[in-house]
């Protein structure tokens, strides 16, 4: 503006120009006439100095907090001491609080020195910028919680090629299956999901209605290393799309859940040469990818289905899930196996970039997957592990014997009661394998219990024994009381004990009358003396125990 004119106090000038600059630097609201004049006569008084025209709102205002430092000590006494603790009182309480000791601290002040209260809002405030955040929830919630809320956000565990890093966890889906037949509401079922985390592709599925449990966890795994092509030809138009996750893993990341800490899924590690690794309790983060995978199937298939529980119930309000259910649990495992081909398989992922099915196809082109080891029969490496011993050729648990004609011989070659590795199948418990330690090989079994058709899983049959177990228990007339059971039993005893004993009381009372007849004998034969050396004396009849009592300690007496 100097530049331009001397005469910055008339307005025709100044507008032009003031104008013409706003234009240029893009200032849609320029300073008026009156402000120009005032910098400009600021900036010659003061020598041409820059400085003069800093702004000085700084100096504005009260220099002194409008709050007493009085106040403010009770502030951090009430605080300290009411409102950072475990029982987590609200704001409002400890509001009240200080001014319960405002008002008590002004009853000891003259008039003129009374202290003015701070208003909820105010004690907000200050909260908010007096106090330090990670105190406040280390003191109200515990110092873990404080670190875990105001951790530092990273990427996690880093992944480089496919099948590096396989996650492994469980959930329940919050849906409402159906019984097949009866079409009667069940209850949620239990989904265990392997995930590779390079690649985001789903490696295993298995769902079912028990609870996290080491066979889940095995058949998760065996679908995970096999070909998944009989599951895409049970799907409708499943030759459309494919599923190529399969091949040896290098690492196994889970929780520290009972069901991962058994023998089964260890000795199906070591034979897949793959690690094992346990993420440390309370920090889930470890296995990030397949915590997210779990909330997206709930998320964009499970809430869309009928007779589903939401995730919560805000979100489920009125909404009638046990009416509602529909779907048995094959039709459920057939929806999850369509979405996760069709849908997640083939969406593209924010943080890959491109879809989870286009980033397996490329990395699998530069890493090829390694095979499975060669030799590994999966329904052995893959089985519910069992130490048992062999007994008459033949070897079983929980109800099922299994026989092999090589194991009366294996029995023989053993140490007695030495304990044998057998595998059962999970899916078929007809297929059971032992692991002969002298020739360091697996043996087939053939299943002897009666009444087990093909196919039959581990589960399957344990539920129908139980169930017979408790059908037996409730029908009536098919067993008697228990009470009366247990009264006849113990009747059945005592009469066993007494014949007992009295066939020892004839036994004793025929010797008793043995021995006084020979005795009368001796008396009345005193012309003939006996030939033979041999006398009742030297060979007594047997002792029947009669005459042994128990030794019964002196009664201990008490002190005075």
């Amino acid at each position: 503006m100097l530049d331009n004119t001397q005469s910055f106090s008339r307005p025709q000038e100044v507008v032009p120009i003031a104008a013409q600059v706003a234009k240029r630097i893009g200032d849609a609201r320029p300073p008026s006439t009156v402000s120009i004049y005032r910098w400009c006569r600021l900036f010659l008084n003061n020598s041409e100095d820059l400085m003069s025209l800093a702004p000085r709102t700084a100096n504005c205002g009260r220099h002194q907090g409008r709050i007493a430092p009085e106040v403010l000590d009770l502030f951090y006494g009430t605080v300290d001491g009411f409102y950072l603790t475990r029982a987590r009182l609200s704001k409002r309480d400890a509001h009240a609080e200080l001014v319960d000791r405002i008002t008590e601290e002004n009853r000891l002040r003259p008039l003129d020195a009374k202290l003015r209260a701070v208003s909820y809002s105010c004690f907000c405030r200050l909260i908010n910028r007096l106090l330090d955040p990670f105190i406040l929830k280390a003191r109200r919630f515990g110092e873990k919680y404080a670190h875990r809320y105001f951790r530092t956000r990273r990427n996690g565990p880093i992944a480089l090629f496919p099948l590096e890093r396989v996650e492994i966890d469980h959930t329940r889906l919050d849906i409402i299956v159906v019984h097949p037949i009866t079409k009667q509401p069940l209850k949620r079922p239990t989904c265990t999901i392997a995930l590779d985390r390079r690649t985001r592709m789903v490696c295993g599925i298995y769902i079912d209605l028990e609870p996290p449990s080491t066979i889940a966890v095995l058949m998760c795994l065996r679908q995970a290393v096999t070909s998944k092509q009989s599951i895409l030809d049970s799907l409708p138009n499943g030759n459309l799309f494919t599923w190529p996750v399969e091949g040896q893993f290098r690492l196994l990341c889970m929780d520290n859940g009972p069901e991962f800490h058994g023998n089964a899924h260890k000795q199906f590690c070591s034979d897949m040469h793959a690690d094992m690794q346990y993420c440390p309790p309370g920090k889930p983060w470890y296995k990030a990818s397949v915590e997210r995978f779990l909330g997206t199937l709930n998320l964009r298939l499970i809430h869309r289905l009928p007779g589903t529980t939401w995730s919560n119930t805000v979100e489920r309000g009125d909404y009638p899930s046990e009416k509602l259910a529909h779907l048995t649990l094959h039709e459920l495992r057939q929806l999850v196996y369509r979405w996760v081909v069709t849908e997640y398989h083939n969406t593209r992922h924010s943080e890959l970039g491109e879809t989870p099915l286009e980033c397996w196809t490329r990395l699998v082109a530069e890493h090829p997957i390694p095979p499975l080891p060669s030799g590994l029969t999966l329904e052995a490496e893959t089985g519910l592990t069992f130490e048992r011993v062999i007994s008459n050729g033949r070897i079983g648990t929980k109800g099922l014997v299994y026989h092999h004609p090589y194991l009366i011989h294996l029995q023989a070659r053993l140490p007695a009661k030495q304990k044998i590795m057998l595998r059962i199948d999970p899916e078929d418990i007809t297929q059971a394998y032992i692991y002969d330690p002298i020739n360091k090989a697996l043996i087939r079994l053939e299943c002897l219990t009666q009444g087990l058709e093909p196919d039959t899983s581990w589960l399957d049959f344990q539920r129908d024994r139980k169930g017979r177990i408790a059908q037996s228990d409730t029908v009536e007339g098919s067993a008697p009381d228990t009470n009366t059971v247990r009264q006849e039993k113990a009747k059945l005893r005592r009469e066993v004990h007494q014949l007992h004993q009295d066939a020892e009381h004839n036994l004793t009372q025929r010797t008793r009358k043995r021995t006084k007849s020979k005795k009368r004998d001796l008396t009345g034969s005193c012309q003939k003396p006996h030939r033979s050396t041999t006398s009742s004396s030297a060979y007594p009849e047997e002792s029947l125990g009669d005459d042994w009592f128990i030794d019964r300690p002196p009664a201990t007496e008490e002190a005075p």
